[in-house]
């Protein structure tokens, strides 16, 4: 039998919608403050910080951009008197030396995995940028014995001892579509703190502090970008995905390229023609992220990060962007990420899977890679769904970008390009 409603129905049930809503605005109200309430007590310091918060509604449905246009003031957590922040540019070599150690004695370090770098895998990342970047270091007073003289007594050397830093580099951002919106912004990076000084709030007062100075110092740039791997904060991300980890040892060599198809190292005497495809198809990303042009190409010099290209008669249809990771795993085998690649059409999808295997290769095969990694963001994704079919990912991490100071929706990671 059908159920025919009529006119009175319609208005009973509209008044029983209109006699329930103060208790369904209650219950709203209720999930928004515990969620407020949690995130104060978990993530005391992020609950005062200018970030999109879950439990910002308002920000949801009309996202301002920029959240606070104001300098920032001094709080309980800024330090001035333990922490530094000078321009990356103006260390000194023996302050370049002990940054450097500390960072591999204290960054990324666990049972898992081993950061290990060298001077060179890091200072060229703070190179040929348009504006400064910078550094902050905790310290703390300390004295060191000199020795030299073995007839007398030590003398008493004072040493500012590191216990913790944070490096800031600028970024390019372009958000495609109504907005257009177009910016810079300080890419976080190095935030670590000394093993022995963990969990007594001094990553809270490096960030507050680092952020005052930086703003201070460069008026020009407000926003900050942040990158969070393992757990994830209580804060609206910019994209959040995973990154894959596959061992790589019965992986065997592909095939070359057939056709009117090659593969291209992208170097910087060549460095023009990826260019002019980066601009011929940024516009496929709602978010394209970049540094600049020559902080690129010293980055490729220095063999930190290697990008491949396909040309289908001398055209490029197809990139791809490696990173040295500088991160041993599994009996110290070396990771080569993928962070980032372009796929022109979905026409070519065996082609680009096809690229991504041989450069792949060809790079771990000049630089003694041993492990793979890949972030599952811009068109990442067409090659993790291929490799997983065949290979069983040993790792698969939570990854996250999220901003400092602007709020805006949560993009979708293969709509989301980042080159730093």
């Amino acid at each position: 039998m059908f159920q025919f409603i009529t006119s009175d129905t319609n208005i009973a049930y509209k008044l029983n919608i209109i006699e329930y809503l103060p208790y369904i605005l209650l219950i709203i109200i209720i999930i928004v403050l515990f969620i407020y309430g949690y995130i104060r007590i978990k993530y005391g310091f992020w609950a005062i910080q200018p970030v999109f918060h879950v439990y910002n509604i308002g920000y949801m449905i009309f996202p301002p951009g920029i959240i606070d246009h104001n300098l920032p003031d001094v709080n309980k957590y800024t330090n001035f008197k333990d922490i530094d922040t000078i321009v990356f540019d103006k260390m000194t070599k023996i302050k370049t030396t002990k940054f450097i150690h500390f960072i591999k004695t204290n960054y990324l370090q666990n049972k898992d995995n081993t950061f290990s770098p060298k001077s060179a895998n890091i200072v060229p990342y703070f190179k040929g940028h348009s504006a400064l970047s910078f550094v902050s270091f905790y310290t703390e007073d300390s004295v060191l014995f000199d020795t030299t003289d073995k007839n007398s007594i030590p003398d008493i050397i004072p040493n500012k001892k590191i216990i913790g830093l944070m490096t800031s580099r600028p970024l390019h951002i372009v958000i495609n579509g109504k907005t257009g919106a177009n910016f810079d912004a300080y890419y976080v990076d190095y935030l670590c703190v000394d093993t022995n000084y963990r969990k007594k709030g001094i990553a809270p007062q490096i960030i507050q502090t680092h952020h005052y100075n930086q703003r201070y110092n460069n008026k020009n740039i407000i926003v900050s970008l942040f990158k969070r791997e393992d757990e994830l904060t209580g804060i609206v991300p910019l994209c959040v995905y995973s990154t894959y980890g596959f061992p790589v040892t019965k992986w065997t060599k592909p095939n070359d390229l057939l056709g009117n198809l090659s593969l291209l190292e992208i170097s910087p005497q060549n460095f023009h023609l990826l260019l002019d495809f980066i601009k011929n198809t940024r516009s496929k990303f709602d978010i394209f992220i970049n540094t600049d042009i020559s902080n690129i190409i010293e980055l490729i010099k220095s063999k930190n990060i290697f990008i491949y290209v396909i040309l289908l008669e001398h055209q490029i249809v197809c990139a791809y962007f490696y990173r040295k990771s500088c991160v041993f795993v599994e009996k110290n085998m070396e990771v080569l990420s993928c962070f980032a690649s372009i796929n022109e059409t979905s026409e070519l999808n065996d082609v680009f899977i096809h690229g991504f295997k041989l450069s792949f290769w060809i790079i771990a095969d000049k630089n003694y890679f041993g492990f793979c990694a890949i972030e599952n963001i811009s068109d990442n994704n067409i090659i993790i769904d291929n490799l997983i079919l065949k290979t069983r990912p040993s790792i698969i991490s939570p990854t996250a970008y999220f901003f400092y100071n602007f709020a805006y929706p949560t993009f979708k990671a293969e709509k989301v390009f980042i080159l730093n």
